[in-house]
Order: structure tokens, then C-alpha cells, then sequence
């Protein structure tokens, strides 16, 4: 569960949450902003598909610091994730509702748009469900933490991105081939090794009091978390968010020197993920059709998906958490999230045609649910 009381070095001061550049962009705690859809138009632009600026041996150069970023992401959001009181737990199980309901009203619409005129092949279960997994983050609007309507929506936002995490980590384990014994190990290794990392870095940062060794000591367990998924091929994002749960836990100055170097590194950290995202962005004809329809099903799944957290939450919520039975259209912003699952999938799938098309779909639709957001949100603000 999301701090009542966030750490200060996790969170941003409330009078510069309105400001991009001061932003938390990784949990789903802010949407994505208009630099954001910027960033990605760039990339395409200056990507092999455009200006070639980007060419895709500089892209592949790139690999390995598109891993810390995907990492820092995860460690973010294991920073974020705490169950403070047990009345708390409501709010919880809302968000898991409304995770379940957008995944399986996504995936289930893809599996079934194989059979219409506009797709382009056949949908398997496993596109489809890693289309619903990255449909589920979103970001409440960038107020919604300061409008008194607004705060439940703003917790269900900042815990959806968990889940969608750990699944694709297991969705890589499945694009692999072998028997459920190796894929298991395959699950268990990357977790033992970002444990591993974590531990060490911990370890490291509580045994000095100095601050520019503890930065030096958090950063490189930061790098090696994303050089060790690289290396592994597995899902960076997982060992990032496996890594700051760890951290998150052991508590102490230790806990608060990550967070603050987690925020210290995350917005250029971020933009590197979006201009490469943009960059890799390859739309073919055939999918344009997928792409409207992943933005449509998304926002209908979230619409749905709210109502109901906001049913299950109903009379339950914490008595500082001023409730909003219906969040409305306010978690229909992508944030950040989705498309670093895509962007994960497609490296440790190894550009197969399975993850190119994941990746198409989640970007270009995240692009489109983002313009569909403002849409309402203006509508929104003038009735």
C-alpha cells in the first residue's frame, strides 16, 4: 500500500508535483505528462524510421542503460509499496478488482479481434493477456492527490502498477521454451539474484556515513540490477521492483538515501526510456486497427474497472482518506508504466514478432489513450 506519509524522498513537495520535471513518473503516480508524448513523438522522428539519427546500432547501445531505467522504475514502485493499517486493506482489494477487470476486459476483446476483418492474424492468449497486463497502469490526473474527490483515485493509481509488474516477468518466462521445471527456475533465479543485489546494497549504504559513498554504493546496485537482468534476459522491471520491496522493508537512512537517488535519476532516466520507446516505434498498416481498439477497450476497462473499486471500497475507506465512490474517467492516463512492460518484453524477447507487435500496440495505443485523457479531462472541466 502507498504511504500515507510518503517518504520525502520519494515523493516530491505538493507546489512542485505541477511541474514535469518534478514529477514521479514511475508509479503510475502522475500521468503522463505532454513532455511525454513529446519525448516519444522525438524518438520516432529521429528513429530508424524516420531521420535515422537513432540508428539501430545506437539503439542497441543503448540496451543496457534502457535496463537501469526499466530498474529504476521497478525500484520506485517497490519504494511505494507498504500496508500501513489493516482498515487500509479495503482500498487494496478495490485495486485488485480494478486491475482484474481491465486485464480481462483487454485481453479478452484481443483474443476475440483475431476474428475480426481489421486484424491482422490471429491473437494468442499470451498477446492478448500481455496487452490487458499493460493496459492496467494508469495515473490519477496530476491534482488528484490535492482535490478531496480525488485522493481514492489517487491511492488506486498508485497501487495498479504492481501486478502487471510480476506478470510479465512471468510472460517472458513463458515466450521461453522448456518444461515448467526450467521456466520455474528461470522465475526463481531472477529473484534470487536481484535479493541478492538489494542485500549487498543495503548492506553497503548502512555501513557508511557518508552520503557521496552511499549515492556511489546506490547507484552502482542500481546498475547492476539492470546489468544483471540484462544479462539473465529477464525482466529488469521485476528486479527493480524486487529490489526496492527489499529495500523498503529493511527501513532506516539506508531505505531513505535510495529514494532520494531514486528521484534523483529517475527523470533523465525516464526520458532516455521514452525517446528509445519512440525510436523503436514501428506502426505497420495492419495493426492501426489493433491500436484504436487497445485505446477504446483500455478506456471502457478502466471506466469499468473504477466502478467497481469504487463499489468494493464504498463506506470502507480509511476515515483520512476523503472517498470518491465513482473515479469516473480519471485513471484513463497511461502514465509510464505500460510502456515499460512493452519496452521490457520486446528486449527479452529478442525483437521476435510476437513482442514487436505488443510493443506497436502498447505504444502507439498508450499515445492515443493519452489523447483520449485530455479529451475528457477538458470536457470534464467545462461541465
Amino acid at each position: 500500500m502507498v504511504r500515507d506519509q510518503p517518504i520525502d524522498a520519494i515523493s516530491p513537495p505538493a507546489d512542485a508535483a505541477r511541474r514535469w520535471p518534478s514529477r514521479r513518473l514511475a508509479l503510475g503516480l502522475s500521468p503522463m505528462p505532454r513532455p511525454g508524448l513529446v519525448l516519444l513523438l522525438v524518438g520516432t522522428a529521429f528513429g530508424p524510421h524516420g531521420l535515422r539519427v537513432l540508428s539501430e546500432s545506437a539503439l542497441a547501445s543503448l540496451d543496457p542503460a534502457v535496463s537501469v531505467a526499466l530498474a529504476a522504475l521497478g525500484v520506485l514502485v517497490g519504494l511505494g509499496i507498504a500496508v500501513q493499517r489493516p482498515r487500509d486493506g479495503r482500498i487494496s482489494g478495490a485495486a485488485a478488482l480494478e486491475t482484474a477487470a481491465t486485464l480481462v476486459l483487454v485481453a479478452v476483446a484481443f483474443r476475440m479481434s483475431g476474428r475480426w476483418p481489421f486484424s491482422p492474424a490471429p491473437i494468442s492468449w499470451l498477446l492478448a493477456v500481455m496487452a490487458g497486463v499493460c493496459a492496467v497502469p494508469s495515473s490519477a490526473a496530476a491534482d488528484a492527490a490535492d482535490l478531496p474527490g480525488d485522493k481514492f483515485t489517487a491511492r488506486i493509481a498508485d497501487i495498479d502498477d504492481v501486478a502487471p509488474i510480476a506478470i510479465g516477468l512471468l510472460a517472458v518466462a513463458w515466450t521461453r521454451p522448456g518444461t515448467p521445471i526450467v521456466l520455474a527456475w528461470f522465475v526463481i533465479r531472477a529473484g534470487v539474484v536481484a535479493i541478492a543485489i538489494a542485500f549487498a546494497g543495503w548492506l553497503l549504504i548502512s555501513q557508511t556515513s557518508s552520503e557521496s559513498e552511499q549515492r556511489v554504493f546506490a547507484i552502482g546496485a542500481l546498475l547492476l540490477l539492470g546489468g544483471a537482468a540484462a544479462h539473465l534476459e529477464v525482466s529488469a522491471l521485476f528486479a527493480g521492483l524486487l529490489a526496492g520491496v527489499c529495500w523498503n522493508a529493511a527501513g532506516g537512512a539506508a531505505r531513505d538515501q535510495i529514494g532520494r537517488d531514486m528521484r534523483y535519476l529517475q527523470h533523465p532516466l525516464v526520458v532516455l526510456l521514452l525517446v528509445v520507446a519512440g525510436a523503436r516505434l514501428e506502426i505497420p498498416v495492419g495493426l492501426v486497427g489493433l491500436i484504436i481498439g487497445y485505446a477504446v477497450v483500455r478506456l471502457a476497462g478502466k471506466r469499468l474497472g473504477g466502478w467497481i473499486a469504487g463499489r468494493a471500497a464504498s463506506g470502507g475507506a480509511a476515515d483520512d482518506l476523503a472517498f470518491s465512490p465513482d473515479p469516473g474517467f480519471s485513471l484513463s492516463s497511461p502514465g509510464v508504466i505500460g510502456i515499460a512492460i512493452a519496452l521490457n518484453v520486446l528486449q527479452a524477447g529478442g525483437g521476435s514478432a510476437a513482442s514487436r507487435t505488443l510493443f506497436a500496440i502498447v505504444v502507439a495505443g498508450s499515445l492515443a489513450s493519452e489523447l483520449l485523457s485530455l479529451l475528457i479531462s477538458r470536457r470534464e472541466a467545462r461541465a
